[in-house]
């Protein structure tokens, strides 16, 4: 076999792992098959890891096709090695288990704020698995212990005796797993619902309680939820499916799994050492050079004015995308070397620049942290937020924007190490620290998840929705693949600062600039068709106005 026919099989190989599907063909597309960043990010690890060549993930994304990266590799095979595209990854030490652990950077946050706030819920992680069929309470309960069991963070609190937070890693033991049975109740669904509401909304004790609590409610003899409420401190939502697909395996077989290499305690122990020298620098450096000095959010309208104090009360607005203008979006994406994700993106831009009168924009999306092979399916919190800034001046068209967009994008995740917090502290003045600095808009992308696998029953239903009355940020969009053309957008939104009317217009105004912007890429952003800025209508309406007085002509 040639080399250039071994780097397509193993590329083959590699893309039937990463993307859930069938070997390509060598025609196929990246995108197409549900490629976007974050897996060319890990597609350029392996190469790395498996082959011995770099090539960035932007020049993977770039090639498109399975031929295109064949040929982008063997290049680099033969040739100068092409710089890494996110450096090495946080390296990861064992602690000492009669040490105190410390907590990594996002725990640490998370715990400082749920110190600041002891009966909040804000960081719960509510989940609601639907299982039918036979179900034996008995495997599922060795198999909830046994997941447990195989992470330590899912059995740790966090003492702080002398103020510092540390971890304190329980030994295994058998987890409750309570029983509730609604059958004879006249609505056994609704009754189900309630008690998954009440239990979103238990108060954790960081300090007593392990950061899980599950209970089992029977609505029939083959109609089960599983109500498990995750602390945020324990788990991200990468976690929360390893959690749940780990569960499912160990139901039907119970010695399935190998042990886990790697523990969250000893990622932490390794991210504070990584963080503490050249590295951390070289992260602040790069940050600031991407947003400058004391960076500040964008400012949007708004409805009511800003309170004192963030309550942190919210509401969410949801609407489906039509299938053809899905299918629109990712042919566009296609032929921009981009993704689905960056298109999106690249629209919010162009609606927050039409309703704002910005050119200069900032966002915050999820990294998922999961940089190396190790970091794959390790239980922990390793999501961090990462500005993405993109700049509307010199009058782009929407090709030319999804072009800034995609630079941004890649760029954020290959520097997404860095903890917000501790970009913050570097680069954000103290008068400028509220409690949303940098950003107050949140993005994020999600593909269609693979639900569950119990042996023996029937398809399970994983909701992951969780409360629709708080909001985190003052607007939050969510794009989440539905399965085959379907697309669900979800904007959540702060109802200190907006009305459902404003929420629903702007949902409105999305679709109409993705649609207008995919189908004229070339016409210049700013006269892409939106809506009229419903805050702007609202303040003459009213004779006030809280946001930017600037008009736009957002109707047509």
């Amino acid at each position: 076999m040639t080399s250039s026919g071994f780097v397509v099989e193993e590329l083959a190989r590699l893309w039937s792992e990463l993307l859930g599907t069938p070997e390509p063909a060598p025609g196929a597309e990246f995108a197409a098959l549900g490629g976007d960043e974050r897996t060319a990010q890990r597609l350029a690890e392996l190469l790395d890891e498996e082959l011995g060549v770099r090539v960035p993930a932007a020049e993977l994304l770039a090639a498109a096709t399975l031929e295109g990266m064949a040929a982008v590799v063997h290049a680099a095979m033969k040739g100068p090695v092409a710089a890494p595209s996110s450096g090495p990854g946080p390296r990861t030490v064992p602690y000492e288990p009669d040490a105190r652990p410390a907590l990594s950077f996002a725990q640490q946050r998370l715990w400082f704020m749920q110190q600041l706030d002891p009966g909040s819920t804000l960081y719960n992680i509510p989940t609601v698995l639907r299982l039918r069929g036979a179900l034996d309470r008995a495997a599922l309960g060795r198999a909830l212990d046994a997941v447990v069991a195989r992470h330590q963070v899912l059995r740790t609190t966090y003492a702080a005796p002398s103020g510092v937070p540390h971890q304190v890693i329980a030994p295994p033991a058998p987890v409750p797993l309570p029983c509730t049975d609604v059958s004879d109740a006249g609505a056994p669904e609704a009754e189900a619902r309630r008690i998954a509401a009440a239990e979103a909304r238990r108060v954790f004790d960081l300090a007593s309680e392990p950061p899980l609590a599950a209970r089992l409610v029977r609505l029939g003899p083959e109609e089960h939820r599983l109500v498990a409420t995750f602390h945020h401190v324990a788990v991200d939502g990468a976690s929360v499916e390893r959690f749940f697909h780990e569960l499912g395996v160990l139901y039907g077989t119970p010695d399935a799994l190998p042990a886990p290499t790697l523990q969250y305690a000893d990622f932490a122990a390794g991210q504070r050492e990584r963080l503490d020298g050249d590295a951390l620098k070289a992260l602040v450096a790069h940050w600031r050079a991407v947003l400058g000095d004391d960076p500040r959010p964008t400012e949007l309208p708004r409805d009511r004015p800003r309170p004192a104090s963030k309550s942190f009360r919210g509401a969410v607005a949801a609407r489906l995308l039509p299938a053809e203008l899905v299918r629109a979006v990712r042919t566009f994406a296609r032929t921009e070397r981009a993704t689905a994700n960056m298109t999106h993106l690249a629209a919010l831009y162009a609606l927050l620049a039409g309703w704002s009168g910005a050119e200069d924009m900032t966002v915050g999306i999820p990294a998922a942290g999961r940089t190396r092979a190790e970091l794959q399916e390790l239980v922990g919190c390793l999501i961090n937020m990462v500005p993405v800034r993109a700049r509307l001046d010199g009058a782009p068209d929407f090709r030319a924007l999804v072009g800034r967009t995609r630079a941004a994008v890649l760029d954020s995740a290959a520097h997404q190490e860095l903890p917000f917090d501790r970009l913050v502290e570097a680069l954000v003045s103290r008068r400028g620290r509220d409690f949303m600095p940098v950003f107050r808009v949140m993005f994020s992308y999600l593909g269609e998840r693979r639900p569950p696998v119990f042996a023996g029953l029937g398809p399970c239903e994983l909701d992951l929705t969780g409360p629709q009355d708080t909001a985190k940020y003052d607007l939050s969009l969510y794009v989440e693949e539905r399965g085959g053309d379907a697309v669900e957008l979800s904007l959540e939104y702060d109802t200190d600062l907006y009305g459902p009317d404003t929420a629903a217009l702007l949902l409105t105004g999305y679709e109409r600039v993705l649609a207008a912007a995919v189908a004229a890429p070339d016409a210049p952003v700013a006269e892409l068709p939106a809506l009229r800025s419903p805050v702007d209508a609202h303040a003459h309406a009213h004779g006030h106005g809280y946001g930017h007085e600037r008009k736009t002509d957002l109707d047509r």
